[in-house]
């Protein structure tokens, strides 16, 4: 097929979703990092970067619909290996920033390999998961699920990078879930969970993690410390008012009182600057996203397809949902970012890499998988 076929036959209105976030993103990057200032150093160095990967990541994502995502399939064992292999070159010889070991330094960029991780392990489970037809109703039927997931969540969980576990979490149980996961099972799981919390809380948890749990019910605890970037957070987004302070106008931003403004509190210069409407665009345009993601998991014509879709939606929904409750007060700030809205190649690239699959999905959605 020629590439103007293919045009004619993709999800027009995925597209365009994504492009949207995507200029956001660059404009609300390049208001964060100054680059309006003339004096300021390296003014455009986070905007160039992140329009590159944005360039670069559309321009894979494009490549992908030449290649069947059924092939997929064969190369899960392969890809599992290569998961397993660049976390543990994280571990033993990864890059640290922040307190957290979670790069690999490749000339003037770097990889983050928890982000790719992701996706990884989204089309490892559809493939384990397509297989199973007898639905999950007993604890001996997910060992299988738990068997594939144990190395990779424990190679990023002690980074530490707890929000990306998580993550792998509302990935297994969304996939699960429209796989016929009995929800007994689920309950006694969250019992389980309050009655070990007390070991969690003392032997798992790092004392930071366990700071950022008690300032989500009180900021104030630690006001200097971990409360500080919900504290500016809030108050940036309340500042913002019905219709914002305007681009590159955000006090609260603009003046370096928001840490972080370009990363995980994207979403809080984004309520400071174009206020309730602009948030509200913004939300509007991930709704599209998912609502989108989950109509190509039901078209799909295959089992396989539709657990990939059904994958990433579950990953961005959380991701969403975490991130956007993070800048408001109502989640602990877990470091998950904002897809397509924060700065990061790794993680840009990743999700575009997602909507590749959504539109190569969508474009053989009549073909089955199996003769």
């Amino acid at each position: 097929m020629n590439l103007i076929h293919y045009w004619r036959r993709i999800d027009s209105t995925l597209l365009l979703t994504v492009l949207g976030l995507g200029i956001i993103c660059l404009l609300i990057i390049a208001s964060a990092t100054h680059a309006n200032i003339p004096d300021y150093p390296g003014r455009y160095d986070f905007v160039m970067k992140q329009g590159v990967f944005l360039v670069g990541g559309i321009c894979i994502a494009a490549g992908t619909l030449y290649f069947d995502y059924r092939k997929l399939y064969r190369l899960v064992p392969a890809l599992y290996i290569i998961n397993a292999v660049m976390l543990l070159i994280v571990k033993f010889a990864g890059t640290s920033a922040l307190g957290a070991q979670r790069w690999i330094q490749i000339g003037p960029f770097t990889l983050q390999p928890s982000e790719f991780a992701k996706l990884i392990m989204i089309i490892c489970l559809a493939r384990l998961l397509s297989t199973n037809h007898t639905g999950f109703k007993t604890w001996k039927s997910l060992i299988p699920v738990a068997g594939m997931m144990f190395l990779p969540t424990i190679l990023i969980f002690i980074q530490p990078d707890l929000g990306t576990s998580l993550v792998f979490a509302a990935i297994a149980f969304g996939m699960l879930y429209i796989c016929g996961l009995r929800m007994e099972l689920v309950k006694r799981a969250l019992i389980a969970l309050v009655v070990m919390f007390p070991v969690i809380w003392f032997f798992v948890l790092h004392s930071y993690q366990k700071m950022r749990i008690l300032v989500l019910f009180n900021p104030s605890v630690d006001p200097y410390g971990s409360g500080y970037h919900v504290i500016q957070s809030k108050t940036s987004i309340g500042s913002g008012g019905f219709l914002g302070q305007g681009l590159f106008e955000g006090t609260q931003s603009q003046l370096n009182f928001l840490p972080e403004n370009h990363t995980d509190f994207i979403f809080s210069v984004i309520g400071e600057e174009l206020g309730f409407i602009g948030a509200i665009f913004v939300i509007f345009l991930y709704f599209v996203l998912l609502y989108r993601t989950i109509m190509i998991s039901r078209s799909s014509g295959d089992s396989f397809g539709s657990l990939l879709a059904c994958g990433i939606f579950s990953m961005w929904l959380f991701q969403v949902f975490i991130n956007v409750g993070m800048t408001l007060g109502i989640m602990p700030v877990t470091g998950i970012p904002l897809p397509f809205m924060s700065y990061g190649g790794s993680a840009l690239v990743m999700n575009l890499l997602c909507v590749g699959i959504l539109m190569n999905i969508y474009l053989r959605r009549k073909k089955l998988m199996f003769d």
